[in-house]
């Protein structure tokens, strides 16, 4: 009896032990696997948030418009399948900024060995800058030297250890990072256009000659932790008014980490999005090497033209720009306040166009061009924009539906899929407003310089329609603005004609708008700037396209499912959508893969100086063969 009960308890303990090893297999099996996503960007978040917390989502948000192959993973699991055997060299990872400041010693070493060994990371400002009970490191950052940049010292600084200041860069930079012309300026645009000191515009910074601008008279200032000036191999992307390094990239024994020293969440929380889905990019196609499905169809750069019609004159200045020929190009988007006034009820200065004939045919004709045509707002320009709010949307959303109602029966009975906000107006409810009306598209004052997007406020995103950021120029936008500021015809034209180029050279979508009064005051540098469009578009390098259409496409676009898996020497990229991959495009760099073959699907592969393009033609089912170098 004593030996069988013997064997009973050795069997249970074996039963045991043998459990607990198949679930610690288990769980290496499952970490490594985590571990190696191939050709994958790791986001490492706290273990106790969730692959689904907001904080996350804003950056899958970005890297999905970004065209990016991201994936949350919880920090210790990731560590666990380094140290199980997931390889080191093919590691890219993002340690976030303001959701992920405490980790551990142990992950911090993980980190600096995994990018020793061939790994690539980025570290975003107080990323990882406290130890795992919210102490500050003795002396610098524990990243520091990895990183090739002192900073985060509490010890010298204490509540000093930040610092609030304007960025400098190089305009080549600026592209690389997706900042257009207009938001970033060179010190004689910033004296005229911001109030940036000018006893720092007389500092000669020839690497940096440049400075990010917002859309107000202020000068754009950025939370910077302050750094010592790099001594060893860390390359400046760019620095501070004041000198402290706001991004670098650095050789660290095989591989390379870059440090962006900006609140990157903080900042598309607060809709200055441009910035992380910049360095997001940047560190996929220039550090890390990463094919991207582009965000434009065909992987062309397109124009949206964005015309806002405020009041009875603008149909005068319509019929000039129709004479000019500006609407014989392509696809615009023109938004109408329809109400009979202005400023305020019965001041008679506005379209009313229930009853304005000229108007009515104006639309159609616009109509019969192929232009879109949408909603400028509630009924009373300047009474809505200078007065809806977060608190008054029973006074104000009667006026949306006047407005909505007039502008549907000139369209045909059709409900516009458009809108634009007085004076850029947009209280909250106004999004409620146009998911319930439809409303696919709608241009913002928010992220400025930014492709179309979905637009976050705070952790809530507005997920029905695509946000469209305007163009600006400092504290221009429009033509009017440039004339409110004296500004020359020669010096507009010439920012335009930069923009030109910029979606081009980056093949995005970008939004500039104008009203018919300001447009014909600058017709010469506004038909210019139509014209270079028009002939980039001749050589199949640039198109014209709605709101709409553009908002079409990237609805699209967000049904596309992709991945690359390695086979020997090649990688392999397979893509699917559920209806068609017609008009997606994936930029691969040459830097990395010296051939590209389609193995399924219809597509054609076109090769560029640093890139091979390959756009969808037909199809739900894409394989590509891509031969990586030697």
């Amino acid at each position: 009896m004593n030996k069988l009960l013997r064997w009973k308890k050795w069997l249970a303990a074996t039963v045991v032990v043998l459990c607990a090893l198949a679930a610690i297999a288990w769980h290496q099996a499952r970490s490594v696997k985590a571990s190696q996503h191939y050709a994958t960007i790791s986001l490492l978040i706290p273990d106790s948030m969730a692959p689904n917390a907001p904080e996350v989502q804003i950056w899958r948000q970005a890297a999905h418009e970004r065209g990016v192959l991201l994936t949350p993973l919880r920090i210790s699991e990731w560590m666990r399948g380094i140290n199980y055997g997931a390889p080191a060299a093919q590691q890219a990872v993002i340690l976030p900024d303001t959701f992920h400041r405490n980790i551990s010693d142990a992950a911090v070493q993980t980190l600096i060995q995994v990018v020793q060994a061939g790994g690539q990371a980025m570290v975003v400002q107080d990323g990882g800058m406290l130890d795992e009970r919210g102490y500050y490191s003795k002396g610098t950052s524990r990243l520091s030297e990895m990183l090739g940049v002192r900073y985060g010292d509490y010890d010298t600084y204490k509540d000093r250890l930040s610092d609030y200041e304007e960025i400098r860069g190089a305009p080549a930079t600026m592209e690389l990072l997706g900042i257009p012309p207009g938001r970033y300026l060179d010190a004689k645009a910033a004296a005229k256009l911001t109030a940036i000191d000018p006893e720092e515009l007389e500092v000669d910074v020839p690497a940096f000659p440049s400075f990010i601008a917002g859309y107000t008279k202020d000068s754009q200032r950025f939370t910077v932790l302050k750094t010592d000036r790099p001594k060893g191999s860390a390359r400046i992307l760019l620095q501070s008014s004041n000198g402290d390094v706001v991004a670098s990239l650095n050789r660290w024994g095989k591989g390379q980490a870059l440090f962006v020293n900006l609140p990157l969440t903080y900042l598309l929380e607060r809709t200055d999005g441009i910035f992380l889905h910049g360095f997001l990019s940047y560190f996929s196609q220039q550090v890390v090497e990463r094919p991207a499905l582009l965000a434009s169809p065909d992987g062309i750069g397109a124009l949206v033209l964005n015309w806002h019609n405020d009041d009875g004159k603008a149909i005068g200045f319509l019929h000039e720009l129709q004479e000019a020929g500006i609407f014989e190009h392509g696809h615009q988007s023109l938004h109408f306040t329809a109400g009979p006034d202005v400023n305020k009820q019965g001041d008679g200065l506005g379209m009313d166009l229930d009853y304005n004939e000229d108007a009515q045919q104006m639309i159609q004709k616009l109509l019969s061009q192929g232009h879109s045509i949408g909603n400028h707002g509630g009924w009373i320009h300047n009474y809505f924009g200078n007065n809806a709010s977060d608190d008054n949307a029973d006074d104000f959303m009667p006026l949306l539906d006047l407005n909505n109602a007039s502008v549907t029966k000139a369209n045909h009975g059709l409900q516009p899929k458009e809108y634009s906000a007085p004076n850029g107006n947009t209280p909250l409810w106004t999004y409620d407003w146009m998911a319930e009306h439809g409303v696919q598209a709608f241009y913002t004052v928010a992220n400025v310089g930014m492709p179309p997007t979905r637009l976050w406020l705070g952790t809530r995103q507005v997920n029905q329609s695509w946000a469209f950021p305007v163009l600006t120029y400092g504290q221009v936008a429009s033509a009017e603005e440039a004339s409110f500021q004296k500004m020359p015809i020669d010096e507009f034209g010439q920012w335009l004609q930069q923009v030109a180029r910029f979606i081009e050279h980056t093949r995005s979508v970008r939004l500039s708008y104008f009203h018919p009064i300001g447009a014909v005051d600058y017709l010469p540098a506004v038909k210019a700037y139509i014209d270079s469009v028009q002939a980039c578009a001749d050589r199949k390098q640039c198109q014209f396209i709605s709101m709409t259409e553009a908002a079409d496409f990237l609805s699209r676009r967000e049904q596309v499912q992709w991945t690359i898996t390695a086979d020997g020497d090649n990688d392999l990229l397979s893509a699917s959508h559920n209806r068609s991959l017609e008009s997606m495009t994936w930029t691969v760099p040459k830097t990395k893969y010296d051939a590209v073959r389609v193995r399924t699907g219809q597509a054609q592969v076109q090769g560029t100086d640093d890139a091979w393009l390959v756009r969808v033609q037909d199809g739900k089912e894409l394989s590509l063969e891509l031969h990586r170098l030697p």
